[in-house]
């Protein structure tokens, strides 16, 4: 397991106004591969990460890259992030947004080689993330646990 949740909960005091119940680093999905890669690699992850944009806008989220997400008691937040070369989470720039637990259908999180990809569906709408498989699975459980009200 990462320390990177502990590195969001730190960098968002003060930032966000509710007590986080749990966090993960995350980008869109396809975000690393149109970073890693020119040429085809590049222009196909590039698509994807797209996508994971507009299907968050089209639930009213932003996503941030590199980002984090979060919930609280009531919330599910996400958070553009500063990140050090090391790959350390050094501050939340911005949060960017706030939707209700009770809008958000599901949180599923898929190991999809040796990354992880967690699916958030909204209103209808689905969007996907990716990062650390063990990181994402303690959020989804932090979010089941947040929206049955057993925190």
């Amino acid at each position: 397991m990462s320390n990177h949740r502990e590195q969001i909960f730190q960098a968002a005091q003060g930032k966000v106004s509710e007590e986080l119940l749990g966090a993960t680093f995350a980008k869109p999905r396809g975000a690393t591969t149109a970073a890693a890669g020119g040429g085809i690699a590049g222009a196909i992850g590039g698509k994807w990460a797209g996508s994971q944009h507009k299907g968050a806008a089209a639930a009213g989220i932003q996503l941030g890259n590199p980002g984090a997400v979060a919930v609280t008691p009531t919330s599910l937040v996400t958070m553009a992030v500063g990140v050090s070369f090391s790959g350390q989470i050094k501050e939340v720039k911005e949060v960017l947004s706030v939707v209700p637990l009770a809008a958000v259908d599901s949180v599923e999180v898929k190991r999809m080689g040796l990354a992880g990809v967690m699916e958030i569906s909204v209103a209808g709408t689905s969007f996907k993330l990716e990062g650390k498989v063990p990181d994402m699975r303690e959020f989804a459980d932090a979010f089941a646990r947040a929206k049955a009200g057993t925190f």
